[in-house]
């Protein structure tokens, strides 16, 4: 058994492993994907304190090579329950199951789906939600990146620099994204803005070909001759698996207090899966931290108390220690 099982692989979770680790917890961290979460698929990151930027995958990667160091366990593998009994929670997954005294859920977001025609059929096969992972099979060709945010316009510039032309559709009349990516779309030719269009449905052979976009103000359709399209438009929890034990909200986040507790004793959540404010690697961090600190809490606390139920009683009730006789 060990002392702590973190589900999730992303910064947070990582942050977490580390600072339990560090504590002298004998740890176990789960990821169902790739090490370094939303972070490793970032093309550029420069909001980083101590780096003017870096490569959202080398920053990943250096954190997991810490955990790594440090002696943490790592395991892939989707998982698939969690339940408490006696004290002690069971993490079951696609391969086999595994019991911890405390859990921190670290399991970040998954990207939101268009939801129209071609979607499926074509997933894969020129549909992305990662321009850093698949930019490259598009190489010299025309494509489509579908939001208006950071993510949208981060996806935009990295792929001008690899397409032929990308287009950038999105409902609202100007992106919604910081200064820092409007300054930089300014100087970028090759990206052609499509300010109030939707998608509607996703077309080709094989492979995609075309992507039909409406006009929201006109409901005239235009079909754009692309071979990929990188959807950005959000990011949603997936926590119906920790329901049982742990208080979402209207939007499936879960709920913690400050110190990154749930409503169950000994389980706590961390990073992008929680409801906060802001999400971002620097806060990522900071929760990592701090559930792991309350971890490390909660597991000393239990064994306070469970040392002094051991502690043999007296016929008085007073602890049978208290009667000694000094030596």
């Amino acid at each position: 058994m060990y002392d702590l099982i973190i589900i999730g692989g992303g910064v947070a979770g990582m942050t977490a492993a580390i600072y339990a680790a560090r504590s002298g917890l004998s740890t176990l961290i789960i990821e169902k994907a790739g090490f370094g979460g939303q972070a490793a698929l970032t093309a550029k990151i420069e909001n980083y304190p101590s780096y003017k930027e870096i490569d959202g995958f080398q920053l990943a990667a250096d954190i997991k090579a810490q955990v790594d160091a440090l002696g943490v366990e790592s395991l892939s593998a989707q998982v698939q329950s969690l339940t408490k009994e006696n004290d002690v929670f069971t993490v079951t997954t696609d391969s086999d199951s595994y019991q911890s005294k405390a859990v921190i859920i670290a399991n970040g977001v998954r990207r939101r789906e268009l939801g129209i025609p071609g979607e499926d059929e074509f997933r894969g096969r020129g549909i992305s939600w990662c321009a850093v992972c698949d930019g490259g099979f598009f190489r010299k060709k025309k494509t489509a990146v579908i939001g208006a945010g950071n993510s949208a316009l981060g996806d935009a510039i990295y792929l001008s620099n690899l397409c032929e032309e990308v287009y950038l559709i999105f409902r609202r009349d100007y992106p919604t994204a910081t200064k820092s990516y409007m300054d930089k779309l300014e100087n970028i030719d090759n990206i052609r803005l499509m300010p109030r269009h939707i998608p509607v449905e996703i077309k080709g052979d094989r492979l995609v070909t075309t992507l039909k976009i409406k006009n929201v103000d006109s409901g005239e359709e235009t079909d754009l001759a692309v071979n990929g399209v990188f959807e950005a438009i959000g990011l949603i929890p997936d926590n119906d698996v920790y329901a049982d034990l742990a208080e979402l909200d209207d939007n499936g986040y879960i709920l913690t207090d400050s110190e990154m507790r749930t409503k169950t004793p000994g389980l706590f959540a961390a990073g992008d899966t929680r409801q906060k404010s802001l999400r971002q690697i620097v806060t990522a961090c900071s929760d990592g931290a701090q559930a792991a600190t309350a971890a490390h809490d909660y597991l000393s606390d239990t064994r306070s108390r469970s040392n002094i139920d051991t502690i043999p009683q007296s016929p008085n009730g007073d602890s049978s220690l208290s009667q000694r006789e000094p030596k």
